[in-house]
């Protein structure tokens, strides 16, 4: 449902088995017929007249290339509060850059899970640790990819968890939006709804379970869940024993299981700190890493600079970081154009003026080791601790050790 290897090799089965054609409509196409077919109901929701062979026809062909193939699926069918940037409302989903990463990292690891499923390999799913700058549409597109598997799969458990009732309240409320939003002939039926608690698809016996991380009974605890997103992981209280220890061990080993952790850092030396280091050195190996820059999205951090207006001597040594850094972070090397340089350097003065340059630093970082800022007052202000690490390129830099007498 992700790697396009494997979604034509399923629609290559399907139309064998059924003996008809899948075809691929435009997004348009597909929204202008829905539509259509829409306006052909009355006010009961029944169709004013017997559907036509082609109505049924092509229902079908959306149910099925929608239930085979996730892009398909998002991008005609998913309702989405749209980013400021994109002029807000509501819409289909338009992936971003920053999701693409996390959508390319997604499907490589269905297709090495389908390998090792033809070699008999025990497989751990799709588990990933997202550690990431501020706005970039990870959440969203975490709702989208649960919404996918809830309303076109049958007998799928999953748990949406986040840090309080406000953060749980914004999750439920993306997912109704998806499911409201669904045209009558892909949305599956509700057989009980508990606002911001638990959602049931009686039908399809698929259900998802809303949590916060301060309950008393554990986060999961006594049960299986194939799907699962987890969000502000590193302000989770006691995260050691609610994650690790009370809710990794739900997470089945199976093709089918995708959880997705996501975070920006809060501070050194926590939970999440400690465990997106360990999986991005493969040290715990069943995960995943993604990490997402804050350059990672071409639409968002811009800014019009003056025509004289000529980059800081930091400036010059973040795009330079950047531009050493951004193949291992999104695949290709980045410099930064003039507009980004110029909204990182006023917005980063900005910070600095308020005595608050870390939080922008975590808020708004290039690489992981950035992110994680010192939430409590160093020794060494922000602004030296930045200037070093700017200035110890990857070229440059050479280790060294020294012991305390």
């Amino acid at each position: 449902m992700y790697h396009p290897t494997i979604i034509q090799a399923n629609v290559e089965k399907y139309e064998a088995a059924t003996k008809t054609q899948l075809k691929r409509y435009t997004v348009a196409e597909s929204q202008q017929v829905t539509e259509f077919l829409v306006d052909r109901l009355d006010e009961k929701g029944k169709p004013k007249t017997g559907w036509k062979k082609y109505e049924l026809d092509f229902m079908r062909n959306e149910v099925v290339l929608s239930t085979l193939d996730f892009r398909y699926f998002a991008e005609r069918y998913s309702t989405i509060p749209k980013d400021g940037v994109e002029g807000g409302g509501t819409g289909s989903i338009r992936f971003w850059d920053s999701q693409e990463l996390a959508l390319k990292l997604v499907e490589n690891i269905q297709l090495a899970n389908h390998e090792a499923a033809k070699r008999k390999e025990p497989i751990d799913g799709i588990l990933i640790a997202w550690h990431k700058a501020r706005q970039l549409g990870a959440t969203e597109l975490s709702r989208v990819l649960t919404m996918h598997r809830l309303c076109m799969y049958r007998d799928h458990r999953c748990m949406a968890a986040s840090v309080d009732e406000d953060k749980i309240q914004e999750l439920y409320d993306r997912d109704k939006l998806i499911y409201d939003n669904l045209p009558f002939f892909m949305r599956p039926n509700i057989g009980f709804d508990v606002k911001a608690e638990h959602l049931y698809f009686d039908k399809l016996n698929s259900r998802i379970l809303y949590q916060i991380s301060r309950q008393q009974s554990g986060v999961g605890q006594g049960r299986q869940f194939e799907l699962a997103h987890l969000t502000e992981c590193s302000s989770w209280e006691n995260a050691s024993i609610m994650i690790e220890m009370q809710f990794f061990p739900t997470l089945p080993q199976s093709q089918n299981t995708l959880a997705l952790l996501e975070s920006t850092a809060n501070g050194r030396g926590n939970w999440w700190h400690e465990f997106t280091e360990r999986v991005r050195h493969r040290k715990a190996i069943q995960w995943n890493y993604l990490f997402v820059p804050w350059y990672a999205e071409s639409k968002k951090y811009r800014r019009q600079p003056p025509v004289d207006w000529q980059p800081s001597e930091l400036s010059l040594l973040h795009g330079q970081k950047v531009y050493e850094t951004s193949p291992e972070f999104v695949g290709k090397t980045v410099l930064l154009s003039r507009e980004q340089l110029y909204w990182y350097e006023t917005t980063r003065s900005q910070y600095v003026e308020a005595g608050t340059l870390n939080i922008f630093l975590t808020n708004w970082c290039a690489t992981p080791e950035e992110s994680f800022q010192h939430s409590n007052v160093s020794a060494f202000p922000p602004e030296f601790l930045e200037k070093a690490r700017l200035s110890a390129s990857s070229a440059k830099a050479v280790p060294y050790y020294f012991e305390v007498a």
